[in-house]
């Protein structure tokens, strides 16, 4: 049984479209920081020139600790100077860096996995935060969903090729409910409040901060489950592996940034918090709302691995990859630049 299953009714979400807004806004600010934190901090940064990266940030809250490495001048201290593309969520962040639009980018595991069972050739620089309560399952209590095996026959939505993909199928086989005993509508992740609104689906699997923008929508009618025990969420920082072996001292640069932030939001929550919520246009309330569920830390951990080889079985057996064997991960794990400044944070058996 799901031990965590419980209803949730928040109302603290932001509204899509003023989210998206400030998407634009911050992407704007964000460049002109960049171009200060240059002008009055150069005595601090290594010598010469700052290194020239583009980041493609999921703006998140799960990314925290990329987003105060930004805002608070860590980059630019360590001699990064960064050109940052915002998306919704880190699936189109993964996107940009695949296209070559960008050299890393903020994501969770899962687009990870999917991407390295096509045969891109990424690397997992470091994972940033975990938390086992970044996803729900949200339905509408009038479609008769009251538990979790009442999803059986229901219209769902989930953002395919993302973590709510697999988070649905994990909850759907903890209740002893095939993929096959319900319809799977593919959504983006903004479009799922709306969608659950017009009843147009039943439920919806989503992860933070849209599980918040989807029980705003439905109020009192919105029933949630989740469950800590079922699924461990990262958020990651991933670069293509060309890039890294001709980089290294760039990857070095961007992980000293993010350990400095590791330490700035253990010991500064509430100033951390406070920039999450202007970088991302998302309501502080909803920020404070998961940081103590949420681990902001700098690692490379077993538990990354097994996760991705737990998602990649599931993709196998649910026909959602033309791949047939689980990969090597440690082939996709770049271990040195974290070892390299933070070694106990390595925690990977080879």
């Amino acid at each position: 049984m799901i031990k965590g299953t419980h209803m949730m009714v928040d109302n603290h979400a932001p509204s899509l479209k003023r989210l998206l807004i400030r998407m634009t806004i911050t992407a704007a600010l964000l460049a002109t920081a960049a171009s200060l934190f240059a002008c009055t901090r150069s005595e601090q940064k290594p010598a010469g020139p700052p290194e020239k990266v583009t980041i493609a940030y999921a703006i998140v809250p799960e990314a925290a600790l990329a987003q105060v490495a930004h805002v608070k001048g860590y980059l630019l201290e360590e001699g990064v100077e960064v050109t940052p593309h915002l998306h919704p969520y880190g699936k189109l962040a993964l996107e940009d860096v695949l296209a070559g639009k960008a050299e890393f980018a903020t994501v969770a595991e899962t687009p990870v996995m999917f991407a390295i069972m096509k045969g891109e050739k990424i690397s997992i620089v470091a994972t940033i935060q975990n938390s086992s309560t970044g996803n729900a399952i949200i339905a509408r209590k009038e479609r008769g969903v009251l538990t979790p095996g009442d999803l059986r026959g229901k219209r769902i939505a989930a953002t395919l090729g993302t973590v709510s993909d697999f988070f649905l199928d994990a909850i759907l086989t903890a209740h002893g409910i095939s993929r096959k005993d319900v319809e799977v509508v593919n959504l983006k992740a903004e479009e799922m409040a709306n969608a659950l609104a017009r009843g147009d689906v039943d439920a919806v699997s989503a992860f933070s901060p849209y599980t918040a923008l989807t029980r705003k929508k439905l109020g009192a009618g919105a029933i949630s489950f989740q469950d800590r025990d079922i699924y461990r969420f990262t958020f990651n920082v991933v670069a293509m592996q060309e890039f890294i072996r001709k980089n290294p001292e760039k990857v070095r640069r961007i992980l000293r940034a993010l350990v400095r932030a590791e330490d700035f939001v253990r010991e500064n929550p509430a100033e951390a918090q406070k920039i999450v919520a202007g970088f991302s246009g998302i309501d502080i309330a909803i920020v404070r709302d998961i940081w103590p569920d949420t681990s902001f830390t700098v690692l490379l951990d077993q538990p990354l691995i097994l996760a991705l080889e737990d998602e990649s079985r599931w993709a196998i057996n649910s026909g959602l990859t033309v791949a047939e064997k689980v990969p090597n991960y440690l082939d996709f794990i770049y271990l040195d630049g974290l070892k390299s400044m933070k070694p106990d944070a390595v925690m990977i058996l080879k």
